[in-house]
């Protein structure tokens, strides 16, 4: 089996995977390594399933069925070629504001609808980060996702909007370890009970949390070394406390909306935050072991039938993850947000 490769360009990579069969040893390498082909139904699970002689299809002794290297992955029942799929991955994670569907079918040529279900089944791998609680130095902040009701047309405005009004902006909650990793969430209001409850669930307790004067943020002192900065009184600096890693972060995020997507649906703006997330806390990374990190993270299925699903329906229909059934639908107003 062939070892994993050092890409540095997409001129590279689009050279070394010049067949399907490449692709195809490649991806069999991050999923099983040069170990025991594990059967991909969730039923079975066999961990000692056969390879046919023409590379390209596996029969496992259990179940007896026959399955290829994409079953149990975002390339299952895709008809794009492997090759095609790597370019986007590369593209989706280098690029550091992202990729419209447009722009992205153009450079692989493929149509733009099949570049918009493409780009959302990526997004659903990268929302599978790690469990683990950020520690030392954390940074806690929210921010409102949607357009200034002063740049609208009066027609389009809606009264007692402005500023922090979640009737047309969606609320977003993140910390950031200093140094680390960034978490970003969708959140149905700014106040205490959610703001403490995602805090709790992404941050050890005792660790250094700075925060601004936010009401939500108060009675965090109980678990944690709380700091705060006052930014109505023009204080972004005490000493050490600060949260400008993570305005930082939100800039990167709202750079990213306003000149590349123009706007995002309030249904999938949890997977753009996870696809910003996933670059930012890669960004220590090359641009090889980013795909590869990628790559190790494909188990999920995505169907399009649940991509286009209205929200009602979406909150009923749950993504597939690794064959076990996720929960990260998050339950939000229907709307458009851009700047």
């Amino acid at each position: 089996m062939i070892d994993l490769q050092k890409f540095k360009t997409l001129v590279d990579l689009l050279g070394y995977f010049n067949n399907e069969q490449i692709c195809r040893d490649y991806l069999h390498t991050i999923r099983w390594g040069n170990g025991d082909v594990v059967c991909p139904f969730k039923d079975c699970q066999h961990t000692k399933c056969n390879v046919y002689t023409d590379g390209k299809r596996y029969k496992c002794p259990k179940c007896e069925r026959q399955f290829s290297v994409r079953v149990g992955t975002i390339f299952e029942d895709s008809k794009i070629s492997l090759q095609k799929w790597y370019a986007a991955i590369y593209l989706i994670t280098s690029h550091k504001k992202g990729i419209s569907s447009l722009q992205l079918g153009r450079d692989i040529g493929i149509t733009q609808k099949s570049s918009w279900y493409l780009l959302h089944r990526v997004r659903t791998s990268l929302g599978l980060g790690g469990t683990e609680k950020l520690s030392g130095v954390v940074e806690a902040d929210e921010t409102f996702i949607g357009g200034n009701e002063k740049n609208k047309h009066a027609s389009k405005k809606t009264e007692g909007t402005q500023g922090r009004s979640a009737k047309t902006k969606q609320p977003v909650a993140g910390v950031v370890e200093r140094g680390g990793k960034v978490k970003a969430k969708l959140v149905s209001n700014t106040g205490a009970t959610n703001l403490h409850r995602f805090i709790y669930e992404n941050v050890e307790t005792h660790s250094v949390l700075n925060t601004d004067e936010w009401y939500g943020y108060q009675g965090l002192h109980r678990l944690y070394e709380h700091s705060v900065v006052k930014h109505n009184d023009k204080q972004y600096v005490v000493g050490s406390t600060h949260t400008n890693t993570l305005e930082g972060y939100w800039s990167l995020v709202k750079r990213g909306c306003i000149g590349i997507y123009h706007s995002w649906s309030a249904k999938h703006l949890q997977k753009y935050l996870d696809e910003f997330s996933f670059r930012y806390n890669t960004r220590k990374m090359s641009e090889c072991d980013r795909f590869n990190a990628m790559l190790n993270n494909i188990g999920t299925q995505l169907s399009y039938k649940q991509l286009i699903a209205d929200e009602k329906t979406a909150s009923t229909n749950n993504i597939v993850l690794d064959g076990l059934t996720g929960n990260r639908q998050v339950e939000v107003k229907q709307g458009t947000f851009g700047f």
